[in-house]
């Protein structure tokens, strides 16, 4: 019997871990050959940054530790999982054992986590489409009424995972829910956590559980099923459901072809990621009140190009003028969606409530690629004006569409949609 693969074997991970041994080899001949150092004086430093970037791959180890721990439990492993909670839990598990880590994991779906995992619903049309639905269950959540949340949220996952797949829902029986270089939809994944919660409960039971067994809750046997670890676990898999649909999205279902990866490619990233960690450390935040050009209204063009007021007053500009395609463009995107699908969904989300005019009032910048543009949007309704303000997320990112301090040249800014949810998703203003 083969032995079965871990989430490390992914491709990913398994190619970034033989070019470190590569790298290794190249040390080890460097330091054989005296001569090395004095032909090739600054290759010292790269070895020493290499040796910080492996001691950072321990990481890639965290998930199938996870899994290995909690996934019998309802917990699985995830790519937008917080890491540091993953490696708390796995500590606390081996310590204390796995009731405290249960809680600490289920404390982790707080109102912050919540808030950034629907955020990455708008990325994929069938979550957002269900978006209405997950902001009940959120409202439930928070408010601790979990006999209420954990049954949408089981019917929630199930419908979305049929309409992804376009075979069948989260358990059914002959579901796929797999996926080539994903960490959701590794076989130790979503496709095990989906085993364990169509288990049987064939006796009515009222002891409380701690795994959503999907048939006792929603057929009527299990009768104390509602608790923050029962909710946060569906939380969890439905990010987890998330995850596995933008592997699907970027076409990873099946395997693509490997791309040999040179050592002056690897010299290139580490050169890149030197750069992008002094630019970092160098960056300060500016305060609102000492720009002189804020609050701002009128013609765009008199904002500094290159800023992210800049590029939020343009997004807006767009908006008022209905030019859907710009705001597609503008906009920051999880998968590779084509031009035009992306102009007709910004079409869809941004003509129901159009401003006539904005300002920008002021800016919060916080963190080297982020920064939140705080503006007045107003709308003109059945004669009456009215005004909504608007905390727009503006995240700088590199040519290929990765986060980037905004000192480094060759970057753009995107607009975060989730800043208007509550104006672009509202029945009426």
């Amino acid at each position: 019997m083969s032995k079965p693969r871990k989430i490390i074997d992914n491709p990913t991970s398994e190619e970034l871990l033989k070019q470190f041994e590569a790298f290794e080899s190249l040390e080890a001949l460097y330091n054989a050959f005296p001569f090395a150092r004095r032909l090739f004086p600054k290759m010292e430093e790269a070895f020493n940054e290499f040796k910080n970037i492996k001691s950072q791959a321990e990481l890639l180890k965290v998930p199938d530790q996870f899994n290995e721990r909690f996934s019998n439990l309802g917990w699985i492993a995830y790519e937008s999982m917080n890491m540091e909670v993953m490696q708390k839990a796995i500590n606390l598990h081996d310590i204390e054992g796995k009731d405290a880590a249960e809680k600490l994991l289920a404390d982790s779906y707080d109102e912050e986590t919540l808030k950034w995992g629907l955020f990455r619903f708008n990325g994929n049309r069938e979550f957002r489409k269900r978006i209405r639905l997950v902001e009940l269950a959120r409202e439930d959540y928070l408010a601790s009424r979990y006999h209420a949340c954990i049954p949408l949220l089981l019917s929630i996952l199930d419908g979305l995972v049929n309409d992804v797949s376009k075979h069948v829902g989260f358990f059914a029986e002959n579901v796929d829910l797999t996926a080539w270089d994903c960490i959701a939809a590794h076989e130790s994944g979503l496709q095990t956590l989906a085993s364990i919660l169509t288990k049987g409960r064939n006796k009515t039971n009222e002891d409380a559980i701690s795994i959503p067994y999907r048939n006792g809750i929603l057929h009527g046997r299990e009768l104390a099923f509602d608790n923050k670890v029962v909710a946060a676990k569906c939380w969890a898999a439905l990010f987890a459901a998330r995850d596995w649909a933008g592997a699907l999205d970027d076409g990873k279902k099946q395997p693509k072809p490997k791309e040999e990866v040179s050592l002056k490619q690897l010299f290139k990233q580490i050169s890149a990621t030197n750069l992008m960690k002094k630019s970092i450390e160098e960056w300060k935040p500016r305060v609102s009140e000492n720009i002189p050009y804020l609050p701002f209204e009128g013609d765009i063009s008199n904002l500094p190009e290159n800023t992210p007021e800049h590029a939020v007053a343009v997004f807006l500009d767009h908006w008022c003028n209905k030019r859907f395609g710009p705001i597609a463009d503008a906009l920051l995107y999880f998968t590779d969606t084509p031009k035009g699908k992306k102009a007709g969904m910004a079409r869809q989300d941004f003509s129901k409530h159009v401003p006539v005019s904005f300002k920008v009032l002021s800016i919060e910048d916080q963190a080297a690629a982020v920064t939140h543009v705080i503006a007045e949007l107003r709308f003109e309704v059945d004669d009456q004006t009215k005004f909504k303000e608007v905390s727009v997320r503006a995240i700088h990112q590199d040519l290929e569409n990765n986060p980037s301090a905004r000192s480094i040249s060759d970057g753009h800014w995107r607009i975060v949609q989730n800043s208007f949810t509550d104006i672009i998703y509202a029945p009426s203003l």
